[in-house]
């Protein structure tokens, strides 16, 4: 019997470990066009929730540019979901301003629920089938390392999908 016990113990650890799957998404980027979350399936996704008024989330841009540009030609995507900060054509500005050079999407409290975001800046990293591998929650000193450790690990654990052509379209 403890043995049984044991064994339905260890199995509910690993279910706890496994990556779950996550909301879903159909939002517009700036330039009009819409990205859904189910053309990002078969890449790993950088995920951050962000606001133009969150001072934190501003000093996290350069680090989420040079992810960018490290790892745009290899399955990655770095996408900034902005919420809570006007229109499109506000945060465009922003966006040259700050000189971002990966993805931006235009996000609303929907959008926020869903993920069960209560802070910013929330980022995700997101594995092939599109499940949570982890989730970052404010700013730290190793953040940016430790999402590059996560990007090589789900890199190395996650085969390129038969046929798969790398590209850096969106």
């Amino acid at each position: 019997m403890r043995s049984l016990i044991l064994i339905g113990l260890l199995f509910v650890g690993a279910v706890a470990q496994q990556p779950v799957q996550i909301a879903e998404f159909s939002l517009p980027k700036l330039d009009g066009q819409t990205l859904r979350s189910e053309d990002l399936k078969d890449k790993i996704v950088v995920l951050d929730f962000w606001a133009t008024w969150c001072e934190n989330c501003v000093s996290e841009i350069p680090e989420f540019n040079k992810l960018e540009k490290e790892y745009s030609s290899r399955r990655v995507k770095v996408i900034g979901l902005a919420v809570q900060s006007g229109w499109a054509s506000d945060i465009q500005k922003f966006v040259k301003q700050y000189n971002m050079r990966y993805t931006v999407l235009v996000g609303n409290d929907d959008t926020v629920s869903d993920f069960g975001v209560i802070s910013f800046p929330n980022t995700y990293v997101i594995g092939p089938g599109w499940k949570v591998y982890k989730k970052y929650s404010g700013v730290s000193e190793t953040k940016a390392a430790d999402i590059r450790r996560d990007i090589e690990t789900l890199l190395k654990t996650s085969p390129e999908p038969k046929g798969a052509k790398i590209t850096n379209e969106d």
